[in-house]
């Protein structure tokens, strides 16, 4: 199980903003710093969903020499909306395991489910446990 890096900052307007440079689109806020963690550990399990779904590589986790370097050009890019008194902070978050290992199973279906599933996923040109798997995933 990879651990990834977010890098704590503090706005002018008093929120607690959470980035994962690993993540580029993992960007969340709190009204407080617990609020903070919550919702950065949430955004992490999504944007791992996200990339484990749409087949993309999962980044290496960066050191934390680099995500200091990173917070570093942050705060100067960000520097008129974040409160500069407060020192960035680094929290370390687990991320849950996305294995993309077929995995077999047996079901039942009544055959003229079945057959309903083939005919569509045929039409999509996917394979029965594709679709089954896509279907299954965005119920």
């Amino acid at each position: 199980m990879s651990s990834y890096f977010a890098i704590i900052t503090k706005s002018t307007d008093g929120y607690f903003i959470a980035e994962f440079p690993d993540f580029p689109e993992a960007v969340t806020q709190g009204k407080d710093l617990e609020e903070c963690i919550f919702m950065a550990q949430d955004v992490l399990n999504i944007s791992l969903e996200a990339y484990t779904l749409e087949r993309r590589n999962i980044p290496t986790p960066s050191t934390i020499e680099q995500i200091k370097e990173k917070a570093k050009e942050l705060l100067e890019e960000d520097a008129e909306y974040t409160d500069l008194t407060f020192d960035p902070l680094f929290q370390y978050f687990k991320a849950p395991e996305m294995s993309q290992k077929p995995v077999k199973v047996m079901v039942s279906f009544p055959k003229s489910a079945l057959e309903t599933i083939d005919k569509k996923a045929e039409q999509l040109g996917l394979t029965r446990s594709n679709y089954l798997t896509k279907a299954g995933l965005a119920y």
